[in-house]
C-alpha cells in the first residue's frame, strides 16, 4: 500500500513537470502558501497598508475554522484563514476561484459571523472578566476589530474594475455631498480582484504588488523564482512541487480535479447558452416572419370585409326591388282579374287580358379566398382560420 502511495506522489510531481510550484488559488496550496506566522504578518501588514504603531507585531491563526451559531437552528460556516492579533483584531482571509448565486450575501453573512465571533472571544478574554460590573456594562456593545479578506480568481464587478477594493459603512447622506468617510473603522471588507491585476514581475512596485503577483501567477511559473524577501521566499518553498508531502499534493490534486470538473460543466452550460440564444434568435426571426405575414392577410381580410360588405349592400337592394316588382305584380293581377270578370259579365265583350309576369333573377357571387388557399399558405389548419 504504501509503495502505490510514493508511486502516486511520483505520478503527481510528474504531472507538474516544467511547474516547480502549485498554484495557490487551490485551498490546500493557498493554506500551505501562509502557513507561517511571519509570512501571514508582512501579507496582512502590506495589503492593509499598516505602518508604525498599527502594524501587526503577533498573530494566531487558524485553517477550515468551523463557527457555529444557533439563528434559531445550528448554522456552520468554515473560515479558509481565521486570524486573531496581539492588538484585537480580528481577520477573515478566503480565496475564492469562481463566482455563485448571492456572492455577496455571503459574503456579508462571514464578516456577521466573524463579528460575533469576534465580540464573544473579547467578552471571553481575560482582561474584560478582570473589569468590574459596571465597567463590563459601559462595554456592552464595544466591538473589536474585524477584516473580512476575500481574494477572488473571477472578475468581481462590484470593484469596478481595480484590482483591490475596500469597502466600509458610510453615510449616504455623505455620500451625497461627496464627503463621505468610513462610519467606522472597526468593520471593513478588503476584496482582491486577481483578474484585474496584470502587473508583469517587472512592473511590481512594492510588497502588496508581490503577494498578489505570487498568489496569481505562482501555479504558471516555469522556473525558481527569489525575491530576496525571506516572507514572499518562504511562502514560495511551501508550495514548492519537490518539496511538497504526500498529503498536500493528494490534497491539491483532488482540489482541481474538482474545479476541473466545475469548469467543464461551466463550458457546457457556456455552449447550451449559446445554442439557446441561436435558437432563440431563429425564433425571433421567424416571428418577425409571422408578424409580417400576418400583417399582409389581415390587410386581405379587411379588403375581403369590404367586398363582403358592399355585396350585402346590393343584395339588400335587389330583395328591395324584388318585394317591389312582387307588390306591383300582385296589384296587376288583382286588376286583370276583374277586368276578366268584367269581360265576363259584358259576354265577353272584351278580350282577355294577359298579364305579362316578369321575374327579375339576378346571381351575385361571392369573390373571395377560399379557407383551404389560406391554410395552405400560412400552414394553419381549417379550424384556426375559421376561429380568426
Amino acid at each position: 500500500m504504501k509503495k502505490q502511495n510514493v508511486s502516486n506522489v511520483e505520478r503527481i510531481r510528474e504531472s507538474y513537470k516544467g511547474r516547480p510550484y502549485l498554484d495557490p488559488t487551490y485551498d490546500p496550496a493557498f493554506k500551505e502558501f501562509f502557513d507561517d506566522e511571519t509570512t501571514l504578518k508582512e501579507f496582512l501588514n502590506h495589503l492593509l497598508h499598516l505602518e508604525g504603531k498599527e502594524k501587526i507585531e503577533q498573530l494566531t491563526f487558524s485553517f477550515d475554522n468551523h463557527l457555529r451559531l444557533r439563528t434559531p437552528y445550528l448554522k456552520e460556516i468554515v473560515f479558509d484563514i481565521y486570524a486573531t492579533t496581539a492588538s484585537g483584531r480580528f481577520i477573515n482571509i478566503e480565496m475564492q476561484r469562481a463566482n455563485h448565486s448571492f456572492f455577496l450575501d455571503r459574503v456579508i453573512l462571514y464578516n456577521a459571523f466573524l463579528t460575533i465571533n469576534a465580540k464573544q472571544s473579547l467578552e471571553r478574554s481575560l482582561d474584560f472578566q478582570a473589569l468590574r460590573d459596571f465597567e463590563k456594562q459601559h462595554k456592552l456593545y464595544e466591538l473589536p476589530e474585524t477584516i473580512s479578506i476575500w481574494v477572488c480568481n473571477f472578475d468581481l464587478k462590484e470593484t469596478n474594475g481595480k484590482y483591490i477594493d475596500t469597502w466600509n459603512l458610510y453615510s449616504d447622506a455623505a455620500i451625497r455631498e461627496s464627503n463621505a468617510i468610513p462610519i467606522t473603522q472597526k468593520n471593513k471588507y478588503i476584496i482582491v480582484n486577481l483578474t484585474r491585476f496584470t502587473k508583469s514581475l517587472k512592473e511590481i512596485e512594492n510588497p502588496e504588488d508581490a503577494w498578489l503577483y505570487l498568489l496569481k501567477n505562482a501555479g504558471k511559473f516555469d522556473r525558481i523564482q527569489e525575491f530576496e524577501n525571506f516572507a514572499l521566499d518562504s511562502a514560495l518553498e511551501r508550495i514548492r512541487v519537490d518539496f511538497a508531502g504526500e498529503e498536500l499534493l493528494n490534497a491539491q490534486e483532488s482540489s482541481m480535479l474538482t474545479q476541473g470538473e466545475i469548469n467543464c460543466r461551466l463550458a457546457e452550460i457556456a455552449l447550451k447558452t449559446e445554442e439557446f440564444q441561436r435558437k432563440s434568435e431563429e425564433l425571433n426571426h421567424k416571428t418577425e416572419e409571422f408578424q409580417r405575414k400576418n400583417e399582409a392577410f389581415q390587410q386581405q381580410s379587411k379588403a375581403f370585409q369590404q367586398q363582403k360588405e358592399e355585396f350585402q349592400r346590393k343584395s339588400e337592394e335587389l330583395n328591395h326591388k324584388t318585394e317591389e316588382f312582387q307588390r306591383k305584380s300582385e296589384e296587376l293581377n288583382h286588376k286583370t282579374e276583374e277586368l276578366r270578370l268584367e269581360r265576363e259579365k259584358m259576354n265577353a265583350e272584351y278580350q282577355k287580358i294577359f298579364a305579362e309576369k316578369h321575374a327579375m333573377a339576378k346571381a351575385l357571387l361571392q369573390d373571395g379566398v377560399a379557407i383551404e388557399v389560406i391554410a395552405k399558405h400560412f400552414g394553419l389548419s381549417v379550424e384556426e382560420i375559421k376561429a380568426l
